[in-house]
């Protein structure tokens, strides 16, 4: 049926019998345990050596990204930020000084080149002598060499200003650091420190948690991702790399241990880059879901299905019809005469109450699915009519049990 609903009934011997088990188109999928583990979590560390003042929070709050939690006593930051304060101001009064002093040093220059040029003219004119024009000469060269230790005496105190405001800079960090800050958002644990214990920098305080995403890591054999590889991505060009490949694309389902079927859905977000392992002969996979109620926890173990986007035909039958002996697993059936069979089967999946059959059996075939302790083979029963449904889209979940208003053929 085009809604995925099947209806299928049996007849009993007066009427047409119509075939119990249901033809049925499933995804290929394959199941594997994996561990959860959350999408972001992140250590609270101490930047700033100190005494813990204030605890700011209760284990296992949420907290907000950049949330206060912890309060350093901050005395001892906050002088060392006014001392450098304090140096920035010092340095700045001190290229005022020198710029005081080169303008100064330039006045000197332009007296003593005056004073030259006049002992200059008087020496040439036989009106001075020698000694003075020396004298003006040697002021003028010192006046010269006064400018330049002005401007560098200036280039030292911009110098000592940067190195300052550095200072301050690294201060202000410091004292900022005081205040201990979330570097998430998400669920808090308990703290490692009490109020009044000193701690170091990089001493650990608590841990962030932010499940609203969750990853289930897993591993697959080398067989099972070449089958992925070839469900995906055969259509792919052959020299297509594999960092390209976007594995985003393959769809998975999760169960925890007491879910009924596979509640939820995700997709894989990470393969590991190194490879197969050489060792194990698994390669390491992660996939993300959504978890918008936190019912998900790091550290479960949990079930992944890994769905193909191909379909096969499946033959289902509900599992409690399927008997087994020392040669295997095989069904009761119903010939034309009524008598009871058995004939052997193979189960290829077990899936949400139903079992996916091969052999020499069809959609026609009459199968007895309850009331099997008493048919006994070679005997005659009465089959009774039954309706069993199958919905495709929650079989894959594994959430669709058989549904029926009996279960199909009894044998009286």
């Amino acid at each position: 049926a085009e809604d995925g609903i099947r209806d299928i009934g049996v007849t009993g011997v007066q009427t047409c019998a119509l075939p119990i088990s249901v033809l049925q188109s499933v995804p290929e999928f394959i199941d594997q345990d994996g561990e959860t583990e959350a999408v972001e979590q992140a250590e609270v560390r101490s930047r700033v050596k100190g005494f813990i003042q204030e605890i700011l929070f209760q284990p296992g709050q949420e907290v907000t990204l950049g949330q206060e939690l912890y309060q350093i006593e901050p005395d001892t930051y906050q002088a060392e930020l006014n001392s450098a304060n304090a140096a920035v101001d010092a340095a700045i009064a001190a290229i005022s000084v020198a710029n005081a002093a080169l303008e100064t040093a330039k006045a000197e220059v332009v007296r003593t080149e005056a004073d030259l040029s006049r002992e200059t003219r008087l020496l040439q004119g036989n009106a001075g002598s020698q000694s003075d024009y020396d004298r003006a000469f040697a002021a003028n060269e010192a006046a010269k060499a006064s400018v330049h230790g002005a401007e560098a005496n200036i280039q030292l105190a911009i110098a000592n200003k940067r190195i300052a405001e550095a200072t301050v800079k690294q201060a202000e960090l410091d004292f900022g650091y005081t205040k201990v800050t979330a570097p998430i958002a998400g669920y808090i644990t308990k703290t490692e420190v009490k109020r009044g214990n000193l701690v170091e920098n990089g001493t650990a305080l608590a841990e962030v948690i932010d499940r609203s995403k969750m990853f289930a890591k897993f591993s697959l054999s080398d067989r099972e991702i070449l089958r992925l590889q070839k469900k995906h991505f055969e259509d792919l060009p052959a020299d297509t790399n594999p960092e390209d490949i976007d594995w985003s694309t393959v769809k998975v389902l999760m169960r925890r241990e007491l879910d009924e079927g596979f509640p939820y859905s995700g997709e894989l977000d990470y393969v590991d880059q190194l490879g197969v392992n050489a060792t194990t002969a698994t390669l390491g996979l992660r996939a993300v879901f959504d978890n918008p109620d936190d019912q998900l926890l790091g550290g479960l173990f949990v079930t992944v299905r890994i769905l193909s986007e191909e379909e096969n035909d499946l033959l289902l039958i509900p599992e409690s019809a399927v008997s087994r002996d020392q040669q295997g697993p095989f069904l009761l059936t119903v010939g034309a005469d009524n008598k009871v069979a058995e004939t052997r089967v193979t189960v290829v999946m077990r899936i949400g109450g139903w079992a996916a059959i091969e052999g020499e059996v069809d959609e026609s075939t009459k199968v007895i699915i309850d009331g099997l302790q008493r048919a006994i083979p070679n005997s005659v029963v009465a089959p009774q009519e039954k309706t069993l449904k199958v919905d495709g889209p929650s079989l894959i979940r594994s959430t669709m049990l058989p549904s029926t208003g009996g279960n199909g053929i009894v044998a009286n």
